[in-house]
């Protein structure tokens, strides 16, 4: 299958990437620079971010994609908007071009919550990480609100780390903290690029 990539030379994009190409998948990646990923006759590779449009734009338009997947992200600790601009850019060009399956990820204050996980997420909003969440908070709304069949994949804390190749899903956030690692985000979405089974919702992971 034909995937667009943002978010490549990341910690999750890197390993996602790495996972796509040994499935046989073929990978654009819109990249800043194309120096760290290693060429594969698998892999087209677009120089640019999401701020430049033209180049945004025309390696979107280079070919058909059954899935976008939109890895990108920043420091949670800073102010930043980057992963809302990236969702707005990512489905305007999804719906012009009729790309229905959009995959990333977001954390676990976007999903539903039990009591305990909401007070958990209430004093997480009112610390530095609440930078983070309100940039995931923009993303969802964006994409939520789009017609597109998308699954956004809930992290907490995105620890480094070797990945496990297990995780706890679930669809409500209990509370507590929380981690996963870059690997197993990875290959969460992976698999929910490959065997589709959350349409339109976000699901967390954690170890």
């Amino acid at each position: 299958m034909n995937i667009f990539l943002l978010g490549a030379t990341g910690r999750v994009g890197k390993e996602f990437l790495q996972l796509a190409l040994a499935a046989g998948h073929t990978v654009s990646a819109l990249v800043r620079d194309p120096s760290k990923v290693a060429a594969s006759p698998s892999l087209m590779l677009f120089t640019g971010d999401i701020y430049d449009d033209d180049a945004l734009r025309s390696s979107f338009r280079s070919g058909t994609w059954d899935a976008v997947v939109n890895l990108i992200g920043t420091d949670p600790l800073k102010p930043s908007t980057v992963v809302t601009d990236a969702a707005r850019a990512l489905v305007a060009l999804c719906h012009e071009t009729q790309t229905s399956r959009y995959l990333a990820i977001s954390g676990t204050a976007e999903m539903p919550h039990t009591r305990i996980g909401g007070i958990t997420l209430f004093i997480m909003r009112r610390t530095p990480v609440g930078h983070g969440i309100r940039d995931h908070d923009g993303a969802l709304d964006i994409v939520a609100s789009s017609s597109l069949d998308w699954a956004l994949v809930g992290c907490p804390w995105i620890k480094d780390g070797p990945g496990l190749g297990t995780y706890t899903t679930a669809d409500t956030f209990p509370g507590g903290m929380k981690s996963i690692h870059p690997a197993d985000v990875a290959l969460a979405v992976f698999r929910e690029f490959e065997a589709p089974a959350h349409h339109q919702q976000i699901f967390g992971i954690w170890h």
